[in-house]
């Protein structure tokens, strides 16, 4: 098991893929208390003016607010904006492969 990972962190180095990208990391960026970027998101849970709940590919991330609202996405990123509260990062067990 263990050349197998070293074979894949090996080749990824080479290519210079970014880690977040090659290990389907979700990217969360906060901008002061008004503004967030999440990139490389599975889905979309939940969505009202008071919290908004995305799906990861390792667990879930929980905006909770006021005027809470997604001007903006795709099926990689998307911009929340609204007056933040509370962001819950939860994540789950990684799966032995």
């Amino acid at each position: 098991m263990q050349k197998r990972y070293q074979w894949k962190d090996n080749l990824l180095s080479v290519l210079e893929v970014p880690g977040d990208l090659a290990e389907k990391e979700t990217v969360v960026t906060i901008t002061g208390k008004n503004q967030a970027v999440i990139e490389n998101y599975k889905s979309l849970l939940r969505y009202t003016k008071e919290e908004i709940i995305i799906l990861t590919f390792r667990g879930k991330i929980t905006l909770q607010g006021s005027n809470l609202e997604i001007p903006w996405y795709t099926t990689e990123e998307m911009r929340v904006s609204g007056r933040f509260f509370l962001v819950i990062l939860e994540q789950q067990e990684a799966k032995n492969e």
